[in-house]
């Protein structure tokens, strides 16, 4: 699965125009019909790849007053989960700073068939990441340690991504860069606006009508595996895609659909449930039975 998915689900990505398919949100607007920040929201995303669902996951996040908290849960789903079963759960939580979230915490674990990862960072007051665990070890891991120069001023990617989507505004957050440490590697995440887009009726898919069509593409600095650097080519980075929608009254922006790329093809991702501020925004989807079938005219 490319890389840029797992950061760019795990967050509320927080022009949207009248759609019949839209959910209703009324009462989410004040009387003078000023867009209220999220406080809460719960977003489930299913990824598909190859012709089958791969990948489940669920986000469940809170705002206070000065601080914001993030929790995300994965699993492998269908043939994948035969072939290579997987679950990651993760954590984060940063500082509120006026319009700027700094990182505190950033946990995450997964247990697979193939692997067993844990990582651990807290954040010092200059902002530089320290790592607390990190299993397996770099040095048992095929990988060289990130350079300390290189760390100062990074996010994690969930942080970077809660950011953007809590920055709110009329602009989709789709431009500029983030300067992204995972515990483990060290990339820049680049974001290019292609512009107003519409997302077509899917029964993969709770959300269909307008959306703002973004592009993010992953730029490795350091801290990646010994044989990724030696196969790696900037011509096989393939960018991600994802389609944003602000919905009615909410001053931020939500991912509806993903697509990237992988070396075996394609993976797509579809919303399939949320709730903003304890409201319910788009419901979630029943049992999947078949594909909708095609347009038979010509």
């Amino acid at each position: 699965m490319p890389l840029p998915i797992l950061p760019l689900l795990a967050l509320p990505f927080l022009a949207f125009t009248i759609c019949d398919t839209r959910a209703e949100t009324s009462g989410t607007e004040s009387s003078n019909g000023a867009r209220q920040p999220v406080h809460s929201a719960e977003v489930t995303f299913g990824v598909y790849a190859l012709g089958s669902k791969g990948v489940e996951m669920r986000l469940a996040t809170k705002r206070g007053e000065s601080a914001v908290q993030v929790d995300t849960a994965m699993k492998t789903a269908g043939m994948l989960d035969w072939v290579m079963s997987f679950t990651m759960t993760g954590q984060v939580v940063a500082r509120i700073d006026g319009a700027q979230l700094r990182p505190m915490l950033y946990v995450t674990q997964s247990d697979g068939n193939w692997s067993k990862r844990a990582t651990r960072m807290t954040w010092e007051k200059d902002g530089q990441p320290i790592i607390d665990m990190l299993e397996p070890p770099n040095e048992t891991d095929d990988r060289e340690p990130v350079p300390e120069s290189l760390l100062q001023g990074t996010s994690d990617p969930t942080t970077a991504m809660i950011a953007r989507a809590l920055r709110g505004g009329a602009e989709p957050p789709c431009t500029g860069m983030d300067a992204i440490f995972d515990g483990r590697r060290r990339y820049n995440m680049h974001f290019t606006p292609i512009g107003p887009d519409w997302v077509k009726p899917h029964n993969r898919s709770a959300y269909s009508g307008p959306a703002f069509k973004c592009q993010v593409k992953i730029e490795p600095v350091a801290g990646y595996t010994r044989t990724y650097l030696a196969e790696w080519s900037e011509k096989d980075e393939q960018p991600t895609l994802i389609w944003l929608v602000q919905p009615d009254g909410i001053d931020a922006w939500i991912p509806v659909q993903l697509e990237g790329g992988f070396r075996l093809g394609s993976a797509m991702g579809w919303i399939s449930g949320a709730k903003l501020n304890g409201k319910e925004w788009l419901a979630p989807l029943g049992l999947i039975r078949a594909e909708i079938p095609r347009d038979p005219s010509p």
